[in-house]
């Protein structure tokens, strides 16, 4: 609840400001839960994510009032201005903050949690998923046992001739690791509950009723209240159609931290799109074609402050 809201306001809001509260916030909630401190490479890929996105619209933008430079070449000529630095700037904190978010979420949540936590009717989905953010960190271990093996038989290191000697046995551990990971799911029961009719007829109707929704609210932006019923009206199908049917011979309890972390959590998810539905120009900063100082209203830093539930309690890891 609280990474899909995080993520929501850092995609929907353009402010700076707001964004630099919301990636400051994650990071200081990785702090409190995972008691590990940013470390020197975040800032160092935050700070490249910055200079990247700045260097790319300053480079391609022509337009502003402020002009820092003028090239009277051809292709790399024209006006370089101030406003497209400042766009480029919006657009690395708004990629910088969903990192810092997803790196707090891949810190406290693991791909066998979200596996043990998928609705029965979305086990394939739960799957893919899982064997996707696996792949990066079981390559990057096989590829260091590979190194480590070439240092216990005394080869030096090669440089790229090494990196090329290592995809064959890369591609193979890979594969095994894959293979083992798929045994033990199968060997789990993972994907052996099957929905009811009824429930599954639910589903179709929760994700067609989800469409419209959509639909409605791209195409028609003056029935954005019947839009978000009806995507409201879906997810409770949706969550209705993938309800578990069996127990567990373990439950996870809820406590009083949980429900609160939730419930703010919602909250600021609400705002959120009542101030978007309401006062879209409170999310929003476009520097062009004059570069302003951007505004600072109450309702965002509200929804960014509800989002500091997880600092309530917060279990250390």
């Amino acid at each position: 609840m609280w990474t899909v809201c995080a993520v929501s306001t850092a995609l929907l809001v353009r402010n700076p400001w707001y964004l630099m509260l919301l990636g400051a916030l994650a990071a200081v909630v990785r702090w409190r839960v995972t008691r590990e401190p940013p470390s020197l490479s975040t800032f160092l890929l935050v700070a490249s994510l910055l200079a990247t996105s700045t260097l790319i619209n300053l480079i391609f933008s022509r337009a502003g009032a402020t002009v820092l430079l003028e090239l009277p070449i051809r292709w790399i000529g024209g006006p370089y201005t101030l406003e497209a630095v400042a766009f480029g700037v919006v657009a690395g904190l708004q990629i910088g903050a969903v990192l810092l978010i997803m790196v707090l979420f891949s810190a406290v949540v693991t791909p066998a949690d979200l596996l043990r936590r998928t609705p029965p009717g979305l086990y394939p989905l739960g799957v893919v998923g899982m064997l996707g953010l696996t792949f990066a960190p079981l390559a990057r271990r096989s590829y260091m046992d590979l190194v480590e093996a070439r240092r216990i038989r005394g080869q030096a290191s090669q440089g790229i001739r090494e990196a090329r000697a290592s995809v064959e046995p890369l591609v193979i551990l890979s594969l095994e690791r894959a293979m083992a990971q798929a045994e033990g799911l199968v060997a789990r029961g993972w994907g052996t509950q099957r929905l009811r009719r009824a429930r599954r007829w639910l589903m179709i109707l929760g994700w067609v009723v989800l469409a419209l929704g959509l639909g409605v609210w791209a195409a028609q932006p003056g029935l954005l209240s019947l839009g978000l019923g009806l995507m409201a009206l879906s997810v409770v199908f949706l969550s209705r159609s993938m309800q578990r049917e069996s127990h567990r011979y373990r439950p996870e309890v809820w406590r009083a931290n949980d429900r609160i972390i939730a419930g703010l959590s919602g909250a600021a998810g609400i705002l959120l799109l009542t101030v978007m539905a309401r006062w879209p120009a409170l999310l929003t900063y476009y520097p062009y074609p004059q570069l302003s100082l951007p505004s600072l209203h109450p309702a965002p830093v509200l929804i960014v402050a509800l989002l500091a539930a997880p600092l309530i309690g917060a279990r250390h890891g």
